[in-house]
């Protein structure tokens, strides 16, 4: 049964449908019914669950049951005019979802790949809808494998976010020492960005993806949204775009206590590159990049990082990629031109950032700047 607040947040759904696409929630589950036994539990999720989105979001609907059938991507509906993305789980299923993400949450290594296959990756919205998810029909859905299911999901978010910030923000002070501002200002709004959703979900509120940042501080985070006006044009002038960058490392740090020292991060941080290679025409050294199909020249001090890199790169042999195989260089430490070569690599899509370590849970320092969670 479920509780007052549980049947206002129905009501409120059902409101929303209908005034989107003149349909309500008995019309869904109505369409979905084939999908699950009597006994199966039918949890809404997304932004239109919560009071975002608008008449061109879809609704996202789990089914779960004892036997249910798993469906490896969402299958899709059309109930009048919105479109219903239905995921069908069994209770095992959840169950071990949850497992892995508990046991990812216990290692130190970062969260990104760390459950195995992008298939996985990409099911882990399911945690934050079963979570924080309306339910719709069925007995109410608590995953048995881990103690606080709902902690779990909400820590995933917290350790994604921690380590986007702590990568936007290094490269945000990188590019701003090298005066490469475009990208240091772009970096330095994103980790902003980050940050606010860090705050946001510590405190309670279900995450909904970032297009409804805005909207979520809005309702429960004012004094972070008049904050957020200082990021929300991209500044120009070098002296504006210092100032910028400078501002949102200190409001970062001083939101989720992720280091921001620039020298502390590179120390936990190795370079990747793949499939590169310096060739000579002529009087010209060129950089080579076949998997994007790239040539750049370099310069007398950019060819000279390169060859300083390479003659300390770890090099490991990539799977093969069609006819030939990708040879794979790791990068680690450097002087100030060995970084800035890099971090130009990076610019182009052709070097990723490698962490030793994530940002566990534990180490955060979460500032409570949240007026009130929606649930």
């Amino acid at each position: 049964m479920n509780t007052p607040a549980e049947n206002r947040r129905r009501a409120a759904l059902d409101a929303r449908l209908r005034g989107f696409h003149g349909v309500g929630v008995s019309d869904v589950l109505a369409v979905v019914d084939y999908l699950r036994e009597p006994a199966d539990t039918v949890i809404a999720g997304g932004s239109l669950t919560f009071g975002l989105g608008n008449r061109l979001s879809d609704f996202d609907v789990v089914v779960c049951g004892a036997t249910t059938a798993r469906s490896l991507v969402p299958l899709q509906h059309w109930v009048s005019t919105l479109r219903v993305d239905v995921w069908t789980r069994s209770h095992a299923d959840i169950n071990a979802l949850f497992v892995l993400a508990a046991q990812a949450l216990g290692r130190h290594a970062p969260i990104a790949g760390a459950f195995g296959s992008v298939e996985q990756e990409q099911q882990l919205k399911l945690l934050h809808r079963v979570a924080f998810g309306l339910g719709l029909a069925g007995a109410p859905l608590a995953p048995a494998s881990v103690p606080d299911f709902r902690a779990v999901a909400r820590d995933l978010v917290l350790r994604e976010y921690a380590e986007r910030l702590r990568e936007s923000i290094w490269v945000a002070q990188l590019a701003a020492r090298s005066h490469r501002w475009l990208t240091a200002v772009v970096n330095a709004r994103e980790a902003v960005e980050e940050a606010f959703t860090v705050v946001l979900t510590a405190c309670g509120v279900p995450f909904t993806g970032d297009k409804w940042l805005h909207e979520r501080l809005k309702s429960h985070a004012p004094d972070l949204r008049d904050a957020y006006r200082r990021y929300a044009s991209l500044p120009t002038g070098v002296a504006d775009c210092a100032a910028y960058v400078a501002d949102a490392v200190a409001l970062v740090g001083r939101l989720t206590g992720v280091p921001t020292e620039p020298d502390q991060l590179t120390a936990l941080v190795s370079w990747v590159g793949s499939g590169l290679s310096v060739c000579k025409t002529g009087d010209t050294w060129l950089l080579v990049a076949p998997a994007v199909g790239g040539l750049w020249e370099l310069s007398e001090a950019e060819l000279a990082a390169w060859r300083e890199l390479a003659e300390s790169a770890m090099t490991t042999i990539a799977e093969p990629a069609g006819a030939g195989v990708a040879e794979t260089r790791v990068w680690r430490g450097g002087g100030r031109a060995e970084t800035d070569f890099c971090l130009g690599l990076y610019e182009r899509g052709l070097a990723q950032p490698r962490w030793d370590r994530g940002v566990p849970v534990a180490e955060l320092a979460v500032a409570s700047e949240v007026a009130g969670a929606v649930l």
